[in-house]
């Protein structure tokens, strides 16, 4: 196998005031408040330089940062960024101690998002993306508390773009209106059990018809280029997320995800079994695919796998 080495984070921090902060450097810009599908978390695309699991939750917090100057100013009731991200290399590196540059900023790319906080309970998200090679993009996350134990959240994004099948294959389209979006809850009980339910949308993926005129090879381009994109490759999906720590034994930790497509009737499954030590996590993972050979994850050719890792941390 070959090694490949990841710079995920590495940025100055200035704080001129208590209530302003000022960064430059590599940093992980994270937006959404949906697990399974972020459309606001523009910055992810192609930031993923190796995958070690599956789990949307764990990929936002592994992949690539994107180089910045980002700028903060908080109120007592509201916070704006201003985020900057310029053109470094246009095409990606894979060599094993490469920064990957042209994964991360191969475009002038910049985003505004402002929060206001109208209750304990209520705290909005309005953004604004857009760049040299990019459409700009308006985005909503908005996440509040429905008792003790129940989070609900909602997500969206419009602007225009080109279809997930014209990205893959490379077809000259012109750009129109997209729009993304998840919304769910979390519930977690009293004995650290959280559970996830979300239903998601995207409009550049294609529908049952669109897919059914592809062939096998442009089935896997659209799902290559939906996995380098972190983007979701199927119309309409209901996607279901579990963790359970200290499951049994201190820092045992039991996570799983279904995702059902509702386009094809097809579905992705993933399990994990992780013990935590201190500097070292031992993990046992199984992802299947299923449903009917022509639907979206029925046609990814490798239907199962099952991987045991051993990770050290220095």
């Amino acid at each position: 196998a070959e090694n490949v080495n990841t710079l995920r984070e590495a940025y100055l921090s200035w704080a001129p005031s208590d209530h302003q902060v000022i960064d430059l450097g590599r940093v992980n810009v994270r937006n959404g408040a949906a697990m399974g599908f972020n459309p606001t978390d523009w910055f992810k695309e192609n930031a993923l330089r190796s995958v070690v699991t599956p789990d949307p939750a764990v990929l936002r917090e592994n992949r690539q940062g994107t180089v910045v100057l980002q700028g903060q100013q908080l109120w007592g009731s509201g916070a704006l960024t201003a985020t900057f991200s310029p053109e470094l290399a246009r095409e990606p590196d894979p060599d094993a101690f490469a920064l990957d540059a042209g994964a991360t900023n191969p475009s002038n790319r910049w985003l505004l998002a402002g929060s206001y906080k109208f209750s304990d309970a209520v705290n909005p998200q309005v953004l604004i993306y857009g760049g040299a090679d990019t459409p700009t993009q308006l985005g909503l996350n908005v996440s509040g508390l429905a008792g003790d134990a129940v989070v609900v959240f909602g997500e969206f994004s419009a602007g225009n773009g080109r279809s997930l099948v014209a990205q893959a294959l490379g077809l000259a389209e012109t750009e129109s209106q997209q729009q993304r979006a998840a919304a769910g809850l979390t519930y977690t009980t009293g004995f650290n059990l959280s559970f996830t339910a979300e239903a998601q949308y995207n409009s550049a993926a294609p529908d049952r018809s669109q897919w059914n005129a592809l062939d096998p090879v442009a089935r896997l381009g659209v799902l290559t280029t939906a996995d380098a994109l972190q983007d979701l490759p199927v119309r309409r999906a209901w996607f279901f997320h579990a963790t359970w720590k200290d499951l049994l034994l201190r820092r045992l930790e039991l996570s799983a995800f279904f995702r059902l497509d509702r386009e094809t009737d097809s579905r992705d499954q993933w399990l994990e079994a992780r013990y935590h030590w201190d500097h070292a996590d031992l993990s046992l993972q199984w992802q299947g695919f299923s449903g009917d050979p022509a639907s979206v994850f029925g046609s990814i050719p490798r239907r199962r796998a099952v991987e045991v890792a051993l990770r050290y941390y220095f």
